[in-house]
């Protein structure tokens, strides 16, 4: 082979044998295919594993997702003051404005920003009066634990493709709302697939895991309906095999 001449400013020029220099070449390109290589995620049932076990994300006050980070928040967690009729619905209402939500709330209205929106979650019975807003959703009936004293918890989360919800249950139903996004609702018998705009109800006391499926954020809006004896929610370390959506 021939050289390869090579001028370096401020040097004196030198030579390089054109084999040597494709030798050269050839190993930078194993080592960049090796390090794309590393880079992927394993696919490997130990990974897959290890994804099945994680603990998932805990809702809390005051989590990262009011900054627009995944997480899950606490928006309110109260006693029920008002009438508790049967049958009991959770209705969801839209508004232009936090303050005409407010102004428009019940005694068991809870009235919050989230996902780029403002939103009345109310529990009360089937009504015709929609508070002023836009309606969004009315979930229910809703079968409620025989209680002296009742607790409403709404909760406002935000989680990224392929993350859980702990495995857990709650001493009353919880209602789901699929704001954007898809979630798998893992329970022992079966994986219920939602998507924006779909609503789902657990019943108290099942057994259930939220995973995010998809390419995109799944962002949801959820309450709680339970005895107020009990706490709202209780994550299990180790659950029954749960379903997932096919």
């Amino acid at each position: 082979m021939g050289e390869l001449r090579i001028i370096l400013r401020g040097r004196d020029e030198f030579c390089l044998p054109l084999a040597g220099i494709l030798c050269l070449f050839i190993l930078c390109s194993c080592s960049n295919n090796q390090v794309n290589r590393n880079s992927q995620p394993s696919t490997s049932p130990a990974s897959q594993k290890a994804g099945q076990n994680n603990p998932g994300v805990k809702c809390t006050e005051d989590s990262p997702e009011r900054r627009g980070e995944e997480g899950c928040t606490i928006l309110a967690n109260r006693p029920l003051i008002g009438s508790l009729a049967k049958p009991v619905y959770w209705h969801i209402d839209r508004f232009d404005s936090l303050e005409a939500a407010k102004e428009a709330a019940g005694p068991d209205a809870v009235a919050a920003e989230a996902h780029g929106g403002v939103w009345l979650m109310t529990v009360e019975a089937q009504a015709e009066e929609h508070h002023g807003g836009r309606h969004v959703a009315a979930v229910g009936p809703l079968e409620m634990p025989a209680a002296g004293r009742y607790s409403m918890r709404v909760q406002s989360s935000l989680l990224m493709p392929g993350s859980t919800t702990p495995a857990h249950t709650h001493p009353g139903p919880e209602v789901i709302y699929i704001v954007d996004g898809e979630q798998c609702t893992e329970t022992p018998e079966a994986g219920q697939r939602l998507g924006a705009g779909q609503s789902y109800v657990v019943p108290g006391g099942g057994v259930h895991r939220g995973r995010v499926i998809g390419s995109v954020a799944r962002r949801l809006l959820a309450l709680n309906l339970y005895d107020a004896a009990h706490p709202a929610s209780h994550d299990l370390a180790d659950p029954p095999p749960l379903v997932p959506c096919k």
